[in-house]
């Protein structure tokens, strides 16, 4: 686990110190043991500073929830959730849920990272196998032909013009990518940008279901955690949307604590706001009745991450062919400009 000052704990941290935490305290190791063990097994520099501050922090108030508020690197959601911990006593199994939630995260991030990073993996692949064809290749043909007394015109000659202008300004083609790159890690770390590069992708009907399945997946895995911890519903609803970041979710959760206030039924408030949808709505009306809610919404969560992780999977297997596909065409349009001229030059030599 590392901190910045500046930057809120990944999931992989917030998990790592979660399950940590909660083993411990399982066993019956008191919170300011479990922190001074984790600082001992510590390697230094940042994250001990955080473990050494909270651990300063829980020797004067004797709370977890002070230390990790204070600390200023957890999330809310985190920071909420170990505060009700130690209102009911149910710190240890708050922590093991959080470890279980954020190991869901780690995996929907995973899945989503895979999405979008294998498609411009190879995007980048053919950009490069292109401009070593037209920068490198090309100039072998030329003086092919110039050997044989003729020179590249048409679009062999439009390509080796593009070589050679690549060749001669790479500095150029450098920077163009540099600032594609910046832009790229600029729209990631800008919420305002960000929340439009979404909007709009929010806009394609596979990209809109792929969103929805994860967002509601996040939501379903928080508020299971925070029903099983004691939290009351209302409460729980507010926590638990905390963390999903989707269009139109909002006024989903409205709907949700809307219907709540009306019939006190949690299940019903599910399936009427249209947070869970056909099947899954059932199945909440059926937990509420039957007092399984938060097993129900554990399932809710898992099948929901689960078909979205199986859509993007889908995605991945119609790109991958595609973008093979596309790249073996621009090659052989590329190789069929250059051997077409020549062959009709050669077979004129005999």
């Amino acid at each position: 686990m590392s901190e910045n000052t500046n930057k809120k704990l990944s999931a992989e941290e917030l998990y790592a110190f979660s399950d940590e935490m909660g083993m411990m305290i399982s066993s019956g190791v008191s919170v300011i043991q479990g922190i001074t063990l984790m600082l001992d097994e510590s390697e230094g520099g940042e994250e001990k500073e955080l473990l050494q501050q909270m651990e300063n922090e829980i020797a004067m108030t004797g709370s977890l929830a002070n230390a990790v508020e204070k600390a200023d690197v957890f999330p809310v959601y985190f920071v909420d959730m170990i505060k009700m911990g130690e209102q009911t006593g149910n710190l240890d199994s708050v922590l093991t849920s959080l470890a279980s939630h954020y190991s869901r995260e780690m995996a929907i991030s995973a899945a989503i990272k895979s999405a979008i990073g294998y498609p411009l993996l190879m995007v980048a692949m053919m950009l490069v196998i292109i401009v070593v064809m037209v920068t490198e290749i090309m100039p072998i043909f030329e003086r092919v032909f110039i050997q044989l007394g003729s020179k590249m015109d048409g679009v062999s000659g439009g390509l080796l013009a593009v070589g050679s202008f690549l060749h001669n300004n790479g500095l150029i083609l450098v920077v163009i990518l540099a600032i594609i790159v910046i832009g790229i890690v600029v729209i990631a770390r800008n919420k305002a940008a960000r929340d439009k590069v979404i909007s709009f992708l929010y806009k394609r009907k596979s990209f809109k279901s792929i969103y929805d399945k994860i967002a509601t997946s996040r939501f379903a895995s928080a508020m299971a955690m925070t029903l099983s911890s004691g939290m009351d519903v209302m409460q729980a609803i507010d926590v638990s949307g905390r963390i999903v970041d989707a269009p139109g979710f909002d006024e989903k959760l409205e709907k949700c604590k809307d219907s709540f206030a009306m019939n006190m039924d949690i299940g019903r408030a599910f399936s009427e706001s249209g947070i869970f949808g056909g099947l899954y709505g059932r199945m909440a009306v059926l937990g509420a009745k039957t007092g399984n809610m938060e097993s129900v919404l554990e399932k809710v969560a898992n099948t929901y991450q689960e078909e979205a992780d199986n859509e993007i999977n889908d995605i991945i297997a119609v790109v991958e062919p595609t973008l093979i596909i596309i790249l073996s065409i621009i090659v052989g349009l590329i190789l069929l400009s250059v051997m077409l001229p020549l062959l009709n030059i050669m077979s004129g030599m005999i």
